[in-house]
């Protein structure tokens, strides 16, 4: 489409020559009035309606053909020819470019701005557009004070969307602001949950680091008391291991000459208990002393 309006050009300013010429024939005034005509008409509605939109500009370009169309409703017969092409060529040029303006899109700043802030469209792509408005504005070297109140208005948003996009890359592909809140809340649950572990664990860590271990007691080493000197120790505490392994502790009563054995008594539940230990079936004694 571009090229074709670009191939458009040299047949409009063609025609327009001819259609001047055409005019001038006629009379001055009607050749000045078609040459300066549509210049007087662009540069007034610039200023007056200060166009911001496809439909403005289109507005603007067609009330410029005005001086032409007044000419040859005037003078048909010597203009038709030259009008006709002229008209022609050049509104299908016009209609090629606002086509294009119109894919580029028509937004204002002002615009941008109301449907981000109100929510019609995702602030990303509302930045994005606002870019390439800022830029065509700031080329054009002519911002009003609303104009310049509108940029500042619309970089904060792009600032704020670049914030959001480096903190996270994925902030404005999800479906709603809802769903990214209950991730975040999601992610501090589980920042804290992870903390809480970490706390604890340096608790344990440094707990076993300051708690010494209890000593450890050392075993207890009874005096072993030899079988043939047993009659030494009778009223004495003692431990009786047979050869069976089984312990007796209880106090030497005495010891049975006749039948050889050692009289043990221990202390019980029920009472005390006194038995005989034949001394064949004794393994070793010791002394029982307490700590």
């Amino acid at each position: 489409m571009e090229i074709i309006s670009l191939l458009l050009v040299p047949l409009v300013f063609t025609s327009f020559i001819w259609l001047l010429i055409t005019a001038f024939k006629s009379s001055i005034p009607w050749g000045l009035l078609v040459f300066f005509g549509p210049i007087v008409i662009a540069v007034l509605g610039i200023i007056i309606v200060q166009p911001s939109s496809v439909i403005s500009i289109l507005l603007i370009s067609l009330v410029s053909y005005l001086p032409a169309i007044a000419y040859a409703a005037k003078h048909w017969e010597a203009a038709k020819k030259p009008f006709l092409t002229y008209m022609s060529v050049s509104i299908i040029s016009l209609l090629i470019s606002v086509s294009t303006l119109a894919a580029l899109g028509d937004d204002s700043l002002d615009q941008l701005i109301n449907q981000a802030t109100l929510g019609q469209i995702n602030e990303k792509e509302a930045a994005d557009r606002m870019r390439i408005i800022i830029r065509k504005m700031e080329e054009s070297g002519s911002l009003s004070e609303r104009d310049k109140l509108s940029v500042r208005t619309a970089q904060n948003i792009i600032k704020q969307v670049e914030m959001n996009l480096d903190k996270d890359p994925l902030y404005y592909s999800r479906e709603s602001v809802e769903e990214y809140e209950q991730e975040l809340a999601q992610r501090e649950a589980e920042r804290k949950r992870k903390e809480k572990i970490r706390k604890l664990q340096e608790k344990l860590n440094k707990r076993v680091t300051t708690d010494k271990p209890p000593p450890q007691k050392k075993p207890k080493v009874l005096p072993e008391i030899k079988k043939s000197e047993i009659r030494k120790y009778i009223g004495s505490e003692v431990i009786i291991v047979t050869n069976t392994n089984l312990q007796h502790k209880g106090l030497l009563k005495g010891f049975d000459e006749e039948e050889y054995k050692a009289v043990l008594e221990k202390e019980r539940k029920t009472g005390k208990l006194i038995f005989k230990i034949h001394m064949s079936d004794i393994k070793k004694i010791f002394l029982y002393i307490e700590d």
